[in-house]
């Protein structure tokens, strides 16, 4: 028997399951089929799997207000990037963290408990603790907080969330993992536990700093122990970061609803259901890189690497100088690349002399990344979203949107680019 004190005992409410959290999960456990029984070719998967890194360390930070571009997380996960600000410290360390739970898999070692979350931590925040800083020293990395914890809203001037006191970070979090452990063993959905434990994580803000990467490190971990993320293609970050008031409401909503934790696993599923919908549809589409037929083309790993890369861009033409710089060939190479993929039927070529364009055969047929009309087509996107805002002086909530019944223009947008593209576009 546990001796934690019922007062301090981990607070999970929910009843299993409401309406929307089952359709939620019904649409994630549909995308996982799919992405499993997929064929991905090996270069295909490295592609994925590399741009969802870059992605995860880019908009987890985004979300704490590291503002680098996109490029830099780039060069973080390739190891060029050097620790000249702190800004920069952070994408390594993050890259870092992730490489850590990638470490700790292979040796059959990755364990779901308080060390983990500490050793994520340590190596997400290593070398950000100051001695001259009041609020986040060297001994805060990796070890439970000693002070404490106030999330402040700076411009509205108010405090958001006072976490629990110091002396009662450790029992708390003792009795989130045996919690955790136990719904474990009874078989409950690890897509809810990793909802609850990112919730239950910023909640009781164990660190000094640090607590936001810490909960979406360990959500991450989770979901590979449970063999959920194949071939880790997937970034989850990009729902939260894309609209950080509704990530924070919904986090929020937990202690204005005394606990009850269903309206944040509502919109946590939401965007878990939106993200493996998403890769679905990419490794559905990249897998039709290659024509139909007796004798396919055996696509080179680089003609692979570059084909997935442009794919992914969302191109549906480039040029021989795209094609170039994905591969990372020179001219000559690439003109015979371009000529086998045309000759095979896996490219058409469109016009001719310095200006000729490249398209995907079957986008080139279809219009279609799925072999028919599209039902969101960018226009239909743009048209629908501007009459949505029309009058508005802030772009809409997710939770606004579902509630005018707007749930799948939404889900529509996210995938097309994503909801900052399209405030940009439509001028929110």
């Amino acid at each position: 028997m546990s001796d934690i004190p019922p007062a301090l005992a981990f607070p999970a409410s929910f009843r299993r399951y409401t309406p929307e959290l089952a359709t939620s999960l019904a649409r994630i456990a549909g995308a996982l089929g799919v992405i499993r029984g997929a064929r991905v070719l090996p270069a295909v998967a490295d592609e994925l799997r590399a741009s969802a890194r870059v992605g995860t360390v880019h908009y987890s930070n985004l979300i704490e207000g590291n503002e680098l571009p996109r490029v830099e997380a780039e060069r973080a996960a390739r190891g060029e990037l050097e620790p000249e600000t702190r800004a920069k410290v952070e994408l390594i360390d993050y890259v870092e963290a992730l490489d850590l739970i990638d470490e700790r898999l292979d040796a059959g070692a990755l364990e779901l408990t308080p060390g983990l979350l500490k050793d994520l931590h340590r190596v997400a925040t290593r070398g950000l603790g100051r001695d001259d800083d009041p609020h986040f020293k060297p001994h805060h990395e990796g070890e439970w907080r000693d002070g404490i914890a106030l999330v402040v809203d700076r411009l509205a001037g108010r405090v958001m969330h006072a976490a629990p006191p110091a002396d009662e970070v450790e029992p708390r979090m003792r009795s989130m993992f045996e919690w955790l452990a136990r719904k474990r063993d009874e078989g409950e959905s690890p897509f809810v536990l990793a909802g609850v434990m990112h919730y239950g994580i910023t909640d009781v803000h164990p660190f000094a700093d640090g607590n936001g990467r810490a909960a979406r490190l360990f959500q991450s971990a989770l979901l590979i122990e449970a063999s959920v993320l194949p071939g880790r293609m997937f970034s989850f970050e990009r729902y939260y970061a894309e609209d950080r008031p509704a990530y924070y409401e919904a986090l929020r909503s937990v202690r204005r609803n005394t606990l009850n934790m269903e309206e944040w696993l509502g919109y946590f599923l939401t965007g878990l259901a939106e993200e493996y919908e998403r890769v679905s549809e990419r490794v559905v589409d990249l897998g039709s890189l290659l024509p139909g037929g007796s004798a396919p083309l055996r696509l080179t790993t680089g003609q692979q690497r570059a084909l997935a890369a442009l794919r992914a861009q969302g191109r549906r033409e480039f040029g021989r100088r795209d094609y170039e710089d994905a591969a990372a060939v020179g001219r000559s190479a690439a003109g015979n690349d371009l000529r086998t993929l045309v000759q095979h039927g896996v490219l058409v070529l469109r016009g001719g002399g310095p200006g000729s364009r490249y398209a995907f055969a079957r986008m080139s047929r279809t219009g279609s990344r799925r072999g028919r009309p599209s039902q969101w087509s960018d226009a239909k996107i743009e048209r629908e979203l501007r009459a949505f805002v029309v009058g508005r002086a802030s772009w809409p909530t997710v939770a606004e949107f579902r509630a005018a019944e707007q749930g799948a223009l939404y889900d529509a947008a996210s995938r097309a680019g994503g909801i900052r593209r399209w405030r940009a576009v439509v001028g929110l």
